[in-house]
């Protein structure tokens, strides 16, 4: 017969040891119930742009992958800086995530002397969808054709070739620093309220060359009235097949774009980075969701959390160094 007090030990046993199994596969089971209630996809700018267009169509498609709604909420606002502060104080359950991009989590560490959050301790990187390189173009009537053009006429006259750009510390902006000191040549950076007014100047001959979007671009290109040097991507561009990379030109750290991703605060369980990832790969092989990326000219490339990680690293190098160096702020 056991004693009362032998069996009370081994009830006590089998509930220490159960708490123990718990205790250590708690992501197990959070993963397993993840997501039972709608998920929030926090866009840090306004409806209607490319991040919002990449964002909703991913929404879609992830909706259908983890059976719940996928609700999109737009704020805007500092850069960025407004909705991935939100993501970042937000309880680390997997219910509230971010879609980061080259501004939140590469330049704006940078460009702002106080940024409410660590784009590093705060956040999770989940999965890194893919970008929208810029490319560097002239007026169609330009005597300048080439990169080389380009920069055999900058050495011989230093500071006279100007390149507008959408204001201090925009991805166009750093993108002509980027080209600056991997050519080393001197040109003047004319900062506008905007793109589109940097254009209207780039097509009126008041500024001799700009990096935008190959997206923002391709109208002009198409229709004539601007012609382009080079893509600053690592391969040619789908758009833009007959344009050479920097690299091809002797080039190859000039590689600037526009990129999107998800981002969960930090202290999210790693069940469920794990199966926001899959689900994010998986997404963007939607037919759906391809079309959108391809009408927003953005080349997918898919990287898993670890790889995304890395990839925020040293974009927060790169950028960090060209504004350090040329001292850019925020306007």
């Amino acid at each position: 017969m056991t004693s009362p007090l032998r069996s009370g030990r081994r009830t006590g046993m089998l509930a220490l040891a159960l708490a123990c199994t718990f205790a250590g596969h708690p992501l197990t089971a959070a993963a397993q119930d993840y997501p039972s209630r709608p998920v929030q996809l926090i866009v840090p700018f306004a409806p209607g742009g490319a991040i919002d267009q990449m964002a909703r169509a991913m929404g879609a498609a992830l909706s259908r992958e983890l059976g719940q709604p996928i609700v999109i909420e737009n704020k805007p606002g500092a850069g960025g800086n407004i909705g991935a502060e939100q993501v970042a104080r937000a309880a680390p359950t997997g219910y509230v995530l971010l879609v980061g991009t080259s501004a939140t989590h590469g330049v704006n560490p940078s460009l702002y002397a106080k940024l409410p959050y660590d784009a590093v301790k705060d956040f999770v990187p989940v999965a890194h969808w893919g970008s929208v390189p810029n490319v560097l173009a002239v007026n169609a009537a330009s005597s300048i054709r080439s990169v080389e053009d380009l920069v055999a006429q900058a050495k011989r006259e230093p500071g006279k070739l100007t390149y507008g750009s959408a204001g201090n510390g925009t991805s166009l902006h750093l993108a002509g620093e980027l080209f600056k000191q991997a050519a080393k040549v001197d040109l003047v950076h004319v900062p506008y309220r905007g793109g589109a007014p940097a254009s209207l100047d780039l097509l009126a001959g008041n500024i001799t060359m700009m990096f935008d979007t190959v997206a923002v671009s391709l109208p002009n290109l198409r229709a004539g009235k601007t012609r382009a040097l080079a893509v600053a991507a690592p391969a040619r561009h789908f758009a833009l097949p007959d344009v050479p990379t920097f690299a091809e030109k002797g080039y190859p750290s000039v590689v600037s774009a526009t990129w999107a991703g998800v981002f969960a605060p930090a202290g999210t369980p790693a069940a469920v980075v794990q199966k926001l990832e899959d689900a994010n790969r998986r997404a963007l092989e939607d037919p759906a969701v391809a079309e959108v990326m391809r009408k927003t000219g953005v080349q997918v490339e898919f990287r898993g959390s670890r790889d995304f990680a890395t990839y925020v690293a040293s974009e927060i190098a790169l950028w960090g160094n060209i504004i350090r160096s040329n001292n850019i702020r925020a306007d």
